[in-house]
């Protein structure tokens, strides 16, 4: 298990647009106030994305009037931008509008297939995404797909698109047909393929494996020293939470999280954090990291048990199959796992099943 890479390497970074002065903007509106920091982020990331909307109509237009040579590195370029903005199903039409042709070339066939499954997935047609996905793995099996992706897409780039695809697939409850995808994947991957990628893969096939059985015992201290045991909760549902310090967006998990723990809590759920500052770049002394733990439990009212993971034996981590954050895990009153990565749309969803299983 490589904890090096728990930090979230394979989302694909944005790159923030710097809009030139133009024509007409002169007499812009007044712009109006928000009434919060997440209500700022919200409206750049709507204006944002309806910028990249018609940056790529624009190139699917280029590509159209050019010269095949041109075409084919437009197509490129429109592909990649799509897939990095996460704009799948905008982008959808044309992936099929080549594939339906004859592709220029081995990497727009590669990145149409891609585009597509990730389209498919994204408004939760998950069996065709999975089809797709066999379709395109069979297809290239006459090709040499790892050099191929290698060209087509860089490694962090991927990994991104796994994990994107992962998330869906995970979120919607639809467990058999990651696996399936994920070991096929696997499967089918050329000696030569990167570690990163293959180390990815192996990681989330031992999650996806682990629902429906019983959750790996563990114990391990709080961050006040108190020793604490999956037995000690008494068959109540549990959803373990792994989280680090330096991970932002795990605060915006904890905000919506603790709002949603009030009530459960009440029917039986029980929260459990693993904290995994221990694990950060190759792994830090406990003694150092418990300070700044304790720290931010306390800034941010974390009323929850937080258990500080610590690599070797009783990595809760590794037990675990956690490679990467936001990770969560939710057991059931029978000691099973029954989901794993919560978000805030399906989290009353998946804690009422197992709240009314423990009833």
């Amino acid at each position: 298990m490589n904890h090096s890479r728990l930090a979230p390497a394979q989302r694909l970074a944005v790159t923030l647009v710097l809009l030139a002065p133009c024509v007409g903007w002169s007499q812009q509106p007044e712009p109006t106030e928000t009434d919060s920091i997440e209500a700022i982020n919200a409206e750049f990331n709507r204006k944002y994305r309806e910028l990249e909307r018609e940056r790529l109509e624009q190139l699917a237009a280029l590509a159209e009037r050019s010269d095949p040579k041109q075409a084919t590195s437009i197509y490129e370029t429109y592909f990649r931008d799509a897939l990095g903005a996460g704009l799948y199903q905008e982008a959808e039409p044309v992936a099929e509008r080549i594939l339906a042709a004859q592709p220029p070339t081995a990497v727009v066939r590669y990145l149409a297939e891609v585009m597509n499954i990730m389209a498919e997935a994204d408004r939760g047609d998950f069996e065709k995404s999975l089809e797709s996905l066999l379709r395109a793995i069979e297809a290239g099996k006459d090709a040499d797909e790892a050099d191929l992706a290698r060209v087509a897409l860089p490694v962090a780039a991927r990994l991104s698109l796994l994990d994107a695809y992962y998330q869906r697939l995970v979120q919607a409850g639809a467990y058999e047909i990651a696996r399936k995808a994920f070991t096929t994947v696997k499967e089918n991957a050329q000696e030569g393929n990167e570690p990163a990628i293959l180390d990815y893969l192996t990681n989330r096939i031992q999650q996806l494996d682990m629902i429906g059985r019983p959750a790996p015992s563990f114990q391990a201290s709080d961050v006040d020293g108190r020793l604490v045991r999956l037995e000690d909760f008494g068959g109540k549902p549990i959803l373990l939470v792994f989280w680090a310090t330096w991970y932002r967006p795990n605060a915006e998990q904890i905000a919506w999280m603790k709002e949603d723990y009030n009530e459960y809590r009440k029917k039986g759920l029980q929260i459990v954090g693993v904290n995994l500052d221990a694990l950060a770049n190759g792994g830090e002394p406990v003694e150092q990291v418990i300070p700044e733990v304790r720290r931010y439990v306390l800034e941010y009212n974390i009323s929850w048990p937080n258990l500080i993971n610590i690599p070797g034996e009783g990595d809760i981590a590794q037990a675990y199959a956690v490679s990467e954050i936001p990770a969560n895990v939710l057991i059931d009153s029978e000691g099973r796992i029954t989901a794993l990565d919560l978000n805030q749309a399906n989290f009353a969803e998946e804690v009422e099943k197992v709240l009314g299983d423990s009833n």
